[in-house]
């Protein structure tokens, strides 16, 4: 009980922070077009969304998202529930759902990090090492900058972290339930079904098996239904173009050894992965085979992809569903203060790599090249770079100061400014603006100091506890 009201307050302060430092919208063509899916759904009870937009032409001639039904569903709910906070501010409705509906991805994070926590202690990590790799995941690698993004592969890695977690811990129907979620947001996470299924048979039996096939199934139904009513075609999901077309070695260089690109760059943490699977393997030989194969299907299946590198995006996105479940393992192994100090080294590394991702867009760089034709951009430009986003982080602060209740009406304000919602506020709504950021502000840091509190003072309450927090 008393970890649990940790993980609870951990979650909290966690959540606080991500919200802090939120860009309060919808940044991306990926975002903007589940926002509209999840809008034509709700108010229009329609399934196809406007031109302009993230799509593909399907049934009746209509233009449909291309993508899992999972982020639009995610939109939807989230839209639906803001749907009395536009009714008291009806002329600025659309900045406050695209707001709502984009910082949903920052409680999807904090659930990460508890999810990624809970993980850890299944594989006997100590509550110390457990709580580092967990806060170290999202906050020490380049999922950081994801908390502002609307995209699918951070709820894809909630969903198997648990479903990983699940199996492990002798509970198949949520195992089953935590690989839904994965594959809703990311189809191709179906692939990691057999080895989750194997471990469910070898630790629950084949009634274990039945109950996590129960969720899959409807799962795997409701997508094949939302497919049919798009495409007419069960596996259509709107990518007539694109496919896994990419040579696996070209895939694999790009997503290992290009400066913009490779996981070693960041996720600096991620060099301690094959030591920490083989400690794991001589302790918990199939939470090891489950972990491997997941991080293993994850790499493969972005190396194959026509673009390994997930388009203009911060790192290689397309690896991010195997990262918390795969950093988890670090938490037995950092059994030693060495150890211990190695990997909190790699997550500092990795935080001061991904920091100026948050604070401003990475599509600032998209200035310094020529946009390509139809703004897609080819699988061979490795932009945004890590030096080139730190280069550009103090001209962007001195120019938000300096034109801090500017508006310019051209749609490109997000790549002059500081991506903080504070930011947007101020010019939005003038000096009345700023001062609500600050007071909200000030509320939120104040609410995650508490929670902290909280969760340390629980903390230091759990069993043999007094040797982690010396040590941490």
């Amino acid at each position: 009980m008393t970890e649990r009201r940790m993980l609870l307050w951990l979650f909290a302060a966690c959540w606080c922070v991500l919200l802090l430092s939120h860009n309060g919208g919808l940044s991306g063509l990926d975002g903007e077009t589940f926002y509209q899916a999840a809008k034509s759904a709700v108010d229009a009870h329609r399934l196809d969304v406007g031109a302009g937009f993230n799509s593909t032409t399907g049934v009746g001639g209509l233009q449909y998202a291309k993508s899992s039904i999972g982020m639009p569903l995610l939109a939807a709910i989230v839209y639906a529930i803001s749907a009395p906070v536009a009714w008291m501010a009806p002329s600025h409705s659309y900045i406050i759902r695209t707001g709502i509906v984009g910082a949903s991805m920052t409680f999807i994070m904090a659930a990460l990090v508890v999810a990624v926590y809970w993980l850890a202690r299944q594989l006997r990590s100590s509550p110390g090492t457990a709580l580092i790799a967990a806060i170290g995941t999202v906050a020490g690698t380049f999922l950081l900058p994801y908390s502002k993004e609307f995209f699918a592969e951070p709820v894809s890695a909630l969903g198997l972290a648990i479903a990983i977690g699940c199996a492990l811990s002798d509970r198949p129907g949520s195992a089953g339930a935590g690989l839904t979620v994965a594959m809703l947001a990311r189809a191709q996470t179906v692939l990691v079904l057999a080895p989750l299924i194997w471990v469910v048979i070898r630790r629950s039996g084949m009634k274990g098996a039945l109950a996590a096939a129960v969720p899959i199934a409807a799962g795997a139904a409701l997508t094949i239904a939302y497919n049919v009513a798009r495409f007419g075609n069960p596996l259509d999901f709107g990518y007539p173009s694109e496919g896994f077309t990419m040579p696996f070695l070209s895939g694999a260089r790009m997503l290992l050894l290009e400066p913009s690109k490779s996981v070693i760059l960041f996720a600096p943490v991620t060099v301690l992965l094959p030591f920490a699977l083989v400690r794991l393997w001589h302790r918990d030989r199939q939470a090891a085979v489950l972990i491997s194969s997941t991080a293993a299907i994850t790499f493969v299946v972005a190396a194959l992809w026509h673009n390994p590198n997930g388009g203009w995006c911060w790192g290689p996105r397309l690896l991010i569903p195997a990262i918390p479940s795969s950093l988890a393992a670090i938490g037995p192994w950092m059994d030693t203060p060495f150890r211990r100090m190695l990997a909190v080294g790699l997550f500092a590394v990795g935080f001061a790599i991904s920091a100026p991702a948050v604070a401003i867009s990475t599509q600032i760089q998209q200035l310094d090249v020529p946009p390509p034709a139809g703004g897609v951009w080819p699988p061979d430009m490795g932009l945004p770079g890590i030096r080139r986003q730190a280069e550009l982080v103090a001209p962007t602060a001195t120019y938000t100061v300096e034109h801090l209740f500017e508006r310019t009406a051209d749609g490109r304000n997000y790549l002059r400014y500081i991506v903080f919602w504070q930011v947007a506020l101020a010019r939005v709504f003038g000096p009345r603006g700023l001062l609500l950021a600050i007071a909200a502000s000030l509320g939120l840091f104040t609410f995650a100091v508490w929670a902290a509190t909280r969760c340390r003072r629980a903390y230091l309450a759990l069993p043999s506890c007094s040797s982690d927090a010396g040590q941490t």
